[in-house]
């Protein structure tokens, strides 16, 4: 018997990479490790000054060596009177943050090339009105007031361009409120991710002719229904869908397309049943397909590696196929 042995990780040893890490992760929020509903408190709020602010700083600056080289006692009263303001307007600007609590974000799934919305819901607990509190992610953000003692919802609309999963990614919570002289903000990271099915195939074959109804016989012709038009021939249409009297005119190659019916049946939906090569082009089909199978209320079973489902139909179903679909081949 013999008995593998494993060196130690260093970095996984070394204190001070562990401390490292974990002061990054408490500064930044790097890692999607906050778990909501979560309050913001004051160790989470940073603020700064903005250029507004910094501005403000210099003018007063240059007021006050005026007043001190003409000797001007107003001058030094307009000086401190602004600075107070200044320093009150830090109070302000900070309290409009602390306190708010996200109780949950919500998101709903979406094809490839649609938008992702992701949802904010936050509670403001306090007796005071939150005004111009901004919620962004890395590409998208919105602007909300919060009453006291009320509820806002903040929505953060992503583009997807193609299948997966697209994450909010970590949000920054920031506001400049009442005079844009201070800016406040705190980092919130959920981890929270909307699954992008593939992008439908625009004009696909009909459903796999092996299709069988409830007696066991062929439910192709009645899954079809009556021939709606013709559309160019794309890899995989089966042969016997082809206009071959268009193709024998010398018009190229077409396929007949057939308005579907509420007829049933049953089909068995595969890559191989595609009869493409292409990963992309795969999913895309399939993703038509399933489509197709539902508004037609034809049953299908589904089998792609990995993901098996048995013969059914319904939201729940449908969603299963397309999620399956939408990770197929990417890196986990």
């Amino acid at each position: 018997m013999s008995t593998a042995v494993t060196s130690p990780d260093p970095s996984s040893s070394d204190p001070s990479s562990s401390g490292h890490s974990s002061l990054k992760q408490r500064m930044f929020r790097t890692r999607p490790e906050d778990v909501l509903p979560l309050k913001i408190e004051h160790q989470r709020i940073y603020i700064l000054p903005t250029r507004r602010g910094l501005a403000f700083l210099f003018s007063l600056l240059v007021m006050l060596i005026a007043s001190v080289n003409y000797a001007l006692s107003l001058g030094y009263a307009l000086c401190f009177l602004l600075t107070g303001l200044f320093a009150a307007s830090l109070l302000h600007t900070y309290r409009n943050v602390a306190g708010i609590s996200f109780n949950q974000i919500k998101t709903d799934n979406a094809f490839a090339g649609e938008n992702v919305c992701f949802i904010v819901n936050m509670h403001n607990q306090t007796d005071l009105d939150r005004i111009g509190v901004t919620i962004k992610a890395t590409d998208a953000s919105d602007l909300v007031d919060i009453n006291a003692h009320g509820t806002a919802s903040a929505n953060i609309v992503k583009a997807t361009t193609r299948r997966g999963v697209r994450s909010l990614g970590r949000v920054t919570v920031t506001s400049t409120y009442p005079l844009g002289l201070w800016r406040t903000w705190c980092y919130i990271h959920n981890g929270v991710q909307a699954t992008v099915y593939p992008k439908p195939e625009v004009s696909p074959p009909p459903l796999p002719a092996h299709s069988i109804d409830a007696d066991g016989e062929s439910a192709h012709k009645s899954n079809q229904g009556e021939i709606a038009g013709l559309r160019e021939y794309n890899p995989g249409d089966a042969l016997s869908s082809i206009a071959w009297k268009a193709a024998a005119r010398g018009q190229g190659l077409y396929v007949k397309t057939f308005e579907e019916e509420n007829s049933g049946g049953q089909t068995h939906l595969s890559l191989n049943a595609t009869g493409l090569t292409d990963i992309e082009q795969q999913v895309s089909r399939l993703s038509a397909w399933i489509q197709a199978a539902e508004r037609s209320q034809t049953e299908y079973s589904f089998d792609i590696p990995g993901t098996h489902l048995d013969v059914g139909t319904g939201p729940k179903h449908n969603e299963r196929a397309l999620v399956a679909l939408a990770t197929y081949g990417l890196p986990s």
